[in-house]
């Protein structure tokens, strides 16, 4: 009776709080929320510790029994940690820069590369030296780590040669567009010793650092500065990581268009948390630091392979405070591949245990005790990695192998699971269903809880051991492949369809167990549709377009073999634009041909652009969708092409409002049945056909080898 009202309340205060446009009453829905959920979670967790677990079923089950309970406690913390960092999100609001340029401090924007494209650059570059800021007081900066002396005097000559030709290209577009160029001798350090040793060299008052693949909107230092003049013991601003292409697992489940980006967990929702227990951190990149305190911790920290966040501590330790602006201002790359995605991953959590056992946050000076508990945080939330594997394993355990996990009663389960289980589900659709659908934080953590899980023993045995490894980005996928990475997953989908057939088989021969057999099956047959997604996402998708392109609405008039068209572009990229013509009353439909010059008037800027037809299609008799490759005659047409795609952050917001389309928990789980049946089934297949052709083909070589004299 008591879990039934607390549920009841739980549940008007959801949709009381996901109605009222009253920031007052959202805020103590909010934390009513929090609490209820926080009462019937504890229920759960100390029925279990009391009630619950399997001691007087022998040694195998007790210890079975105890590591499901560490998963789900662990499950409880983490949940703990998120209700505290949610119960009070801090938005700032840009702060006005003086009408007085002189006032203004000089800027200094690095763009850190290693061995990206120059082709992934030149958009960055082009972009950073059009920002609007006094032009005198905006310096650009390419630190090349590709063309150090070390990399060209490799002593493989095609690695030396391959050096030399990238550094002179990326030397001429930091020429063509009137930004410096440095590198140093050797690369030590990764990016932290990158940025450390462009410091002697350049003497700006702030620091924006891009990655080379975040192209800046023009307004990023008009938003982002006022906060340094009106705070002078501020040291970091943090801004979102926007990304612009799908991840992995965006790709592969073809969901990119349509669901909220997986990263808006963190930078839409965490990160304005954070900012209120002053514990944003620095996240690499589309961020601005104050160089004197960089100075003062003698530069950039190079302890573990997350130098960002490792650097936020030792400023915050200082007693120099982080902040967060939470509006998307760069278009950036997402990772193309599943083994991409697992080797950031996998960076990421090893340098946040590196932190918490390089430099103990309860060792350091300064901070205040929610810094210290949050910094543990952010070690901690890696532990979902064990946590999942233990949570996969178990129905196996259970149903396969007889080894009894819980000691329980259907009643017990229903009195005590259930309603924390239908909490947890309230709680984290009110807290994250704008921005995150059901059930695909489970995708996210299977996909990388093996590999993760992998990287954790490593730095737990040597802390000091993992080397930084760069994201690969802007790779073609020319053709369908399943992912080497993909192999823990076939066995743990192998254990889990078995455990689910013994299961239905133990449902006959054991009927007075039928409720806790009914019970894991359950648990074991939503484990097989998520591993199934799983292998979804390791299915990696043919892919030909290596470069982003954003959806942009802006009235053009376009020049077709002399005839003028009015129209709307759809769509832009670096290299190209695609537009919408709209044919006037008795107006002809123009004659075009695939690469026929054409020239596309911008309306609001009045500005031209000159390129050549790629596409044409027909929508209605009224309106053509075309698209077009650009033919620059300039730099200055280079330029427009960039500000055009990515010099807007207005349509960046708007572009990520437009996939903030929410599901219930039912659509949720509906969508995850999809992935299985159609992504999940269409891996096996695949496979089978390629086992198949393989088999075949081996067969015919030794059989031409047989028969040959």
């Amino acid at each position: 009776m008591i879990s039934a009202a607390l549920l009841a309340v739980l549940g008007g205060c959801y949709l009381f709080g996901r109605r009222t446009q009253n920031p007052r009453l959202r805020r103590l829905a909010r934390l009513t929320i929090i609490v209820l959920c926080t009462l019937v979670s504890l229920r759960y967790m100390h029925w279990r510790a009391t009630d619950s677990l399997p001691m007087q079923f022998g040694l195998l089950s007790m210890v079975c029994g105890l590591l499901l309970f560490a998963a789900e406690g662990y499950g409880f913390v983490n949940m703990m940690f998120g209700f505290m960092i949610n119960s009070e999100p801090f938005v700032r609001h840009s702060i006005a820069l003086p009408d007085d340029e002189e006032a203004l401090p000089h800027v200094d924007i690095y763009i850190p590369t290693y061995n990206e494209d120059a082709s992934i650059l030149r958009p960055t570059v082009i972009a950073a030296t059009q920002m609007h800021y006094p032009r005198h007081k905006l310096h650009v900066y390419v630190l090349d780590d590709g063309g150090t002396a070390q990399k060209l005097n490799d002593p493989n000559p095609e690695k030396a040669a391959a050096a030399r030709e990238r550094a002179q290209e990326l030397q001429a577009i930091a020429r063509q567009f009137g930004a410096g160029y440095l590198t140093r001798e050797r690369n030590l350090h990764a990016k932290a010793g990158n940025i450390n040793s462009a410091l002697s060299s350049t003497q700006g008052e702030l620091l924006l650092i891009l990655d080379c693949d975040h192209i800046p909107a023009a307004d990023f230092l008009q938003r982002t500065v006022g906060f340094f003049l009106a705070d002078p013991k501020l040291f970091v601003l943090q801004t979102p990581h926007n990304f612009v292409s799908p991840d992995p697992v965006e790709r592969n489940l073809d969901t990119f268009e349509n669901s909220p980006a997986e990263n808006e967990l963190f930078y839409d929702v965490m990160q304005p948390g954070l900012d209120f227990w002053g514990t944003s951190f620095f996240c690499g990149s589309a961020a601005v630091l104050r160089r004197s305190v960089i100075n003062e911790l003698g530069g950039i920290s190079g302890q573990t392979i997350t130098e960002d966040a490792e650097t936020t501590l030792d400023a915050l330790s200082l007693g120099y405070k982080s902040a967060y602006y939470n509006r998307p201002m760069v278009s950036g790359l997402q990772p193309e591949t599943y083994s991409g995605f697992i080797v950031q991953r996998v960076r990421w959590g090893q340098g946040m245990l590196q932190i918490f056992l390089l430099k103990n946050p309860w060792k350091q000076p300064r901070l205040t005790m929610t810094q210290r508990l949050l910094y543990t945080n952010f070690a901690f939330y890696w532990g979902f990695a064990g946590a999942r594997v233990i949570m996969l394993l178990a129905p196996p355990a259970y149903l396969l192998f007889d080894i009894d996990l819980c000691d329980t009663t259907a009643a017990q389960l229903l009195a005590y699971a259930v309603p924390a289980l239908i909490a947890s589900l309230v709680s984290t659709q009110f807290f994250y269903g704008r921005v995150r659908w059901p059930f695909m934080s489970q995708l996210y953590e299977i996909v990388q809880s093996v590999y993760v899980l992998q990287g954790l023993a490593e730095v737990i045995r040597k802390p000091r051991s993992p080397s930084f490894k760069v994201t690969p980005k802007g790779e073609v996928l020319s053709q369908n492949f399943i992912s080497s990475l993909a192999w823990p997953f076939y066995l743990l989908l192998m254990l889990t369809v078995l455990a689910i057939v013994f299961g239905v088989l133990r449902l006959g021969s054991e009927p007075w167990n039928v409720s806790a057999i009914g019970f894991v099956l359950f648990w074991a047959v939503l484990d097989a549709l998520l591993l199934l997604g799983v292998l979804g996402i390791t299915f990696e998708r043919r892919q030909l377009r290596a470069e982003p392109r954003l959806r942009h609405e802006e009235p053009m008039r376009m020049q077709i073999d002399g005839r003028v068209f009015d129209g709307t572009t759809l769509n832009a990229s670096a290299s190209g634009l695609a537009v919408r013509l709209r044919l006037a009353p008795g107006q002809a439909t123009p004659v075009v041909a695939l690469g026929m010059p054409v020239e596309i008037t911008l309306l609001h800027r009045s500005a031209r652009l000159q390129g050549q037809l790629q596409s044409c299609r027909r929508i209605h008799d009224q309106e053509l969708s075309l698209g077009l490759k650009y033919s620059h005659s300039d730099a200055s047409q280079e330029r427009l092409a960039i500000d055009l795609a990515f010099g807007s952050s207005e349509t960046l917001v708007k572009n990520n409002q437009r996939r903030h389309a929410g599901r219930s928990v039912l659509g949720g789980l509906l969508a995850v049945v999809r992935f299985a049946l159609t992504n999940g089934l269409g891996h096996l297949v695949f496979l089978v056909r390629q086992q198949s052709h393989r088999t075949r083909t081996a067969m015919r070589l030794l059989l031409s080898s047989t028969n040959s004299p």
